[in-house]
Formats: C-alpha cells, structure tokens, sequence
C-alpha cells in the first residue's frame, strides 16, 4: 500500500463532507462545521494548512437521525456505538463515516474501533447543557470520570509492537493489568450522561461526547439557530452562523495564528494509505 500525503487525506475527507453535506441537505438535517474545521473555514478558507481531518456537529436530534439514515452511494459507512450493529465494537462516545473502499488507517495508537478502516470524518452531538455555568461545570466533572476509563480502555488495546521502548512496554502492560478491572460500559455511561438534558431544553449546548476543550465549549443554543454556507476549500458547506461567538468563546483570539512550534499536525500517530485496489 502507498502512503497518502496530508492532500491526499485532505482531498478524501472532502469527498466525505461533500457526501455527507448533500446527503443533510436533501433530508434536512442540521449540521455545522467544528472546531478546527469551522476554524479553518472562517480563517483559512479551508483546511488550517497543518490539519489534516474534518470536525462536524449536529444538534442531538439530527444526530440521532444522521446515523440511523445515512446512506453513501460512494460506501462511505457510519461507525456509532449507538447503532446495534457497532455497540460492542466501538469505543468513542461519538459517530465517524468512514471510507471503506480505497483507503486504510493504522490507527494502533489512538485504536476506537476493532473493524479496520480508512479516512474518517468525526461527526459530534450536541446536547443541551445547564443553564448555569457552575452546574456546567458540575456535569463536566461526572462526564469527564466515564470519558477518562473509556479512553484507558482504549489505550490499553494498543498492541504492544506500537510501544517503542522497553520503557513503553512496561507502562502499556499496567494499562492492560488496570483495564481488567475497568469496563467498556463507561462509555455507554458517558453518552447517556450526555443525553441527560436535550438539546433545546435550555439556552446553552455543548459538546460533551468529547472532553477536551470542556467548559469552552459551551454555547448558547441561539449561535446553531441558523446556519449559513461558508466557503470551505472548493465547496460551500454548513456553519453555524453565530460562529464569531463560538469560536472568541473556545479559542480566543482565534483570527490570531499561533506559534510556529504549534503549527503541527494534531493526529500525526496514525498512518494513512491508500488500498492496492484504490482508483
């Protein structure tokens, strides 16, 4: 197998948001461009040069209904642990449509799921999330418990050819010897804890299937009330359209480039090939 470029990973996971954006637009589906996608977008028109994946988000309601519909002439799949068909066999609190025909992720060091395959996009659920800050707060604290030992679980099926080092050997050996105590319903724990406020129910939304920016990602539900399309890269897709707000509230000064030590990929462990048989 030939390994893919970052543009060639770029240029596939285009080929996914585009199938995934004509597919929500024809069944009315709601969805935004996030995080460093929505970033990209607004700053770069595109990619932030040093990315190299795609962040969609939907509101609860329309995620819900996304992966239970969604249908790829192009064999584009939907990975969820909330679909019967993946409940024992992914590992993350969130949805990825993945290609599955022409290219292959070894993803060893960041492992989600025990079906082999390519360039992913991630898709998030939005939640509603307490009016109050403090009791934001308060929520993240019990989510980030069941976020923490279902992301140990995963660490810990990493085989041990993918540790460099005596050293690494031994650390991911007590991750394994841990883990046996632990269960994979922690992550079944984690989206029902997201779940427990529905979306619109309050004036505030977050992205609680995944942790890391916490309390900066809470927003009022009035930024996703609508959304526009923005250019992004060759095409036009969904963003919310109070994004100057979401983004001043999760990155600050985000017009702002940050230090050339920073500018690096963020998923630079996995390896990215194209399959012998891709056109």
């Amino acid at each position: 197998m030939r390994e893919m470029t970052v543009s060639d990973i770029q240029q596939m996971s285009l080929r996914i948001l585009r199938d995934i954006h004509h597919f929500c637009r024809e069944n009315d589906i709601k969805y935004t461009l996030q995080g460093g996608t929505l970033l990209g977008a607004v700053r770069h028109k595109g990619f932030i040069p040093w990315d190299d994946d795609i962040d969609i988000a939907m509101p609860r309601p329309d995620y819900d209904r996304f992966i239970r519909t969604y249908h790829s002439e192009e064999g584009f799949t939907v990975f969820s642990r909330e679909l019967e068909t993946y409940k024992d066999c992914v590992y993350i609190a969130y949805a990825r449509v993945c290609d599955m025909k022409k290219t292959y992720v070894d993803d060893a060091l960041s492992f989600w799921t025990d079906h082999q395959t390519g360039i992913w996009v991630d898709v998030f659920p939005l939640d509603g999330a307490d009016e109050s800050e403090d009791d934001t707060r308060k929520r993240l604290a019990k989510l980030k418990s069941a976020w923490k030992t279902g992301v140990r679980k995963r660490v810990a099926l990493r085989p041990f050819s993918a540790a460099k080092g005596l050293y690494s050997k031994f650390r991911l050996l007590i991750k394994k010897v841990i883990s046996c105590v632990t269960s994979f319903s922690a992550i079944d724990e984690h989206i029902r804890l997201c779940r427990e406020i529905p979306y619109g129910q309050t004036g505030y939304y977050s992205n609680f299937a995944f942790l890391s920016y916490g309390i900066h990602e809470r927003h009022r539900t009035a930024v996703l009330n609508e959304t526009v399309l923005m250019p992004f890269e060759d095409g036009e897709f969904c963003v919310m359209k109070g994004y100057d707000e979401a983004l001043h509230e999760k990155y600050g000064n985000y017009m702002q480039l940050p230090p050339k030590e920073k500018q690096v990929r963020q998923h630079g462990s996995n390896k990215y090939y194209w399959k012998a048989t891709a056109n």
